[in-house]
């Protein structure tokens, strides 16, 4: 039985004990000065704390380079733990201050979710939405840290138990684009090997889409000339109607710019194709606000046109 008038306060600070894994993680005292806010001075003052009050050596500092004692190691996972549960607390607090529903978006499906979102707040205007776009592994990581509380991404396998797959939609044809002052632009049917020495955009570091195309040509041992790497959807449409190289992207970003012939589409005879997740952290359930907003995405997707969903209930 639980006697609570025994329980004793902490000897060990927790303000300290994640102090000390930021340092530890991070190998680095400025490094968490900086992420902590904190000047170096106190940094250096919570680990001297915790070292002195238990009569332990947890850090080694030589030439600048930091290493963790065996009592630092030991110590490390139960600092960890202690800062995920902080940020779990985090959330449940935010959970009750106003309503508001976090929303991480792949680059390659910001368009679209973007386009829901604006017809969801309509429906919900006393919900505030707050979308963060990025490439795909960054936004996987963000959910995973309980930064969102969902993602909208790529359906790979991302290898990350803390996270839920709720599937949204499948087969999202993606197509190679160029101008139509391409010399590719010309041809009745191309295989990859066409791009051997073409200039061609690549997506963002950590994005799907580059793993994807990089994959591709990996395989069919196709060796293009990298003209720019770009970080979002339309600095790589720029770059196309420039006539400045060949693009990989989802037919839905480009179907105004192929109907008004600002753009054409490649005849490949490979086929390429990209479902649509959503993700959400086992420590942060989907509330119903968000199981609205996933509904309404996959109506959306189903469609295959953001204009016609439909109100949910």
């Amino acid at each position: 039985m639980f006697h609570f008038e025994q329980v004793k306060p902490p000897r060990v600070s927790p303000e300290h004990l994640i102090t000390f894994y930021f340092v530890a993680e991070g190998k680095s005292f400025k490094l968490a000065s900086d992420l902590l806010c904190l000047s170096q001075p106190t940094v250096l003052l919570h680990i001297k704390t915790l070292e002195t009050g238990f009569g332990v050596k947890l850090i080694h500092v030589k030439k600048k380079r930091v290493t963790l004692t065996e009592a630092g190691e030991a110590l490390l996972p139960y600092a960890r733990e202690l800062y995920q549960q902080t940020q779990r607390a985090e959330v449940c607090l935010q959970n009750f201050r106003e309503e508001m529903l976090r929303i991480g978006v792949a680059f390659t499906l910001s368009a679209s979710v973007t386009t829901v979102a604006g017809i969801f707040k309509e429906l919900f205007p006393n919900i505030k939405v707050k979308i963060r776009e990025g490439p795909t592994y960054q936004v996987v990581e963000e959910v995973s840290n309980l930064l969102h509380d969902l993602a909208v991404v790529a359906d790979i396998n991302y290898g990350i138990p803390e996270l839920e797959t709720i599937k949204v939609s499948r087969g999202h044809k993606m197509l190679f684009v160029a101008s139509s002052a391409d010399p590719l632009s010309l041809e009745d049917e191309l295989d990859l090997t066409a791009l051997n020495g073409h200039p061609l955009i690549l997506p963002a570091e950590k994005s799907s889409s580059r793993a994807l195309l990089l994959s591709l040509l990996e395989e069919h041992k196709v060796e293009p000339v990298i003209i720019a790497e770009v970080d979002n959807i339309e600095s790589a449409k720029s770059l196309v109607k420039m006539g400045q190289g060949v693009a990989l992207l989802l037919e839905d970003n480009v179907i105004d710019e192929l109907r008004d012939g600002k753009l054409k589409a490649l005849p490949f005879k490979e086929e390429i194709s990209i479902g649509v997740d959503v993700l959400v952290h086992r420590d942060n359930p989907l509330r119903s606000i968000g199981s609205k907003f996933v509904s309404m995405l996959r109506q959306a997707y189903k469609n295959r046109s953001v204009l016609k969903v439909l109100p949910t209930s």
